[in-house]
């Protein structure tokens, strides 16, 4: 049986056509910035399209800079997701 490792994490992101089912997540502790969360999805992801990443509580889109990631949720927008 697989552990659970979600309880532990304080940022999350979701699918937008699922906004209630994590597609995955992490533990924030200050040392990942924007631009290292959009390059980790990227990853994840395996999309071959541009997504647009957005903190639910701000309303700010996520953008290649050197700042740290805030915690929370994230909604992800692509056209290439269901």
């Amino acid at each position: 049986m697989a552990l659970n490792r979600s309880p532990g994490r304080n940022v999350s992101f979701y699918d937008t056509s699922s906004p209630t089912t994590a597609l995955g997540g992490l533990l924030q502790s200050g040392s990942v910035s924007e631009a290292n969360f959009l390059q980790m999805l990227d990853i994840i992801l395996l999309l071959n399209q541009p997504i647009r990443v957005r903190h639910r509580v701000s309303g700010e889109f996520v953008s290649y800079r050197n700042i740290v990631l805030a915690l929370g949720d994230y909604d992800i927008h692509s056209n290439g997701m269901p």
